[in-house]
């Protein structure tokens, strides 16, 4: 994937092995760290990268992981950091482009509405702009650009237009994944009927589709409409496993107590909400959700 030192990329490959405090010895390679990653037990990762790191401080893929694990604490600046280094030393990866682009635009987020947002905002747009121009059928990217797209306006490199664009790129290449886009867009448009029916027509080709039912159930709950189905959708999603980055299953009972508390089942909508903080007790807006519609003692 990395083409700036193959000869390292080898090395990491066949085995690193460096010693421990305790004159013992470890190997942390670049390939048993990213199956950490993949595993998603972040906090073993963040060590073995941590560890490859001084040794290679320069390499681009040790440095994207790192920006990434930064990204997944909700770190924005240090992610920012790390990727716009690893972009510094493999200008042409297409993956690396998008991390960093993507890590713009939730740094520009962070900075309110002001000229330094807006900067980083634009350096946002034109990096998913470039990750697609390296890598064309990556619709990962392009369904990026278009979430990206519906938060920024026309200003910073977003808007509508720019999202119907990929949409219909990504139709082109995948009607199932064009279908979910064009949900996206109808709902961020608040057009919630339309993005219902494509939703339904999606679950009908892909019915175990955890993002389609986890966004029909959304749908449902912010809109009002169709809740039996919606409540039936998320009820699935908590039988399926959640996949990497989907909205988590305290977030799928949170919509359940949206959808209970408008069926007047309040006892449901107690007993979602309190599965929900149960799943993630930080989580301070459903924390406050439940403490305003079920008062302790009440």
């Amino acid at each position: 994937m990395f083409v700036q030192n193959r000869g390292l990329l080898v090395f990491l490959a066949l085995g690193l092995t460096l010693a421990c405090p305790a004159g013992e010895t470890t190997t942390t390679t670049l390939e048993s760290a990213t199956a950490l990653f993949d595993e998603r037990r972040y906090a073993e990762a963040q060590g073995s990268f941590e560890t490859l790191l001084e040794a290679y401080p320069h390499h681009p893929g040790i440095l994207m992981y790192l920006g990434k694990l930064a990204a997944k604490r909700h770190e924005r600046k240090l992610a920012l950091e790390y990727l716009t280094r690893a972009l510094e030393h493999s200008p042409d990866n297409a993956e690396i482009q998008f991390e960093q682009a993507a890590a713009s635009g939730f740094y520009a987020g962070t900075l309110g509405t002001n000229l330094t947002a807006l900067r980083y905002a634009r350096q946002a747009s034109r990096g998913l702009r470039r990750a697609i121009e390296l890598d064309p059928d990556n619709l990962d990217f392009r369904q990026g650009f278009i979430d990206f797209s519906l938060e920024a306006p026309g200003i910073a490199g977003g808007g509508t237009k720019r999202a119907l664009q990929e949409a219909a790129a990504i139709s082109e290449r995948d009607a199932v994944k064009g279908a979910f886009a064009h949900a996206t867009i109808h709902r961020a448009t608040g057009d919630h009927e339309a993005a219902l029916l494509t939703l339904e027509e999606l679950i009908k080709i892909a019915p175990t589709n955890y993002f389609a039912l986890f966004n029909f159930g959304r749908c449902a709950a912010e809109s009002g409409q169709r809740l039996d189905e919606g409540l039936a959708f998320l009820k699935r999603c908590l039988e399926l496993p959640a996949p990497d980055q989907a909205p988590p299953p305290a977030h799928v009972w949170w919509n359940i107590a949206t959808i209970q508390k408008q069926r007047a089942d309040r006892p449901a909508a107690i007993a979602a909400l309190r599965e929900a903080v149960a799943l993630a007790p930080n989580d301070r807006r459903i924390a406050e959700d439940l403490a305003h519609y079920a008062p302790e003692g009440v």
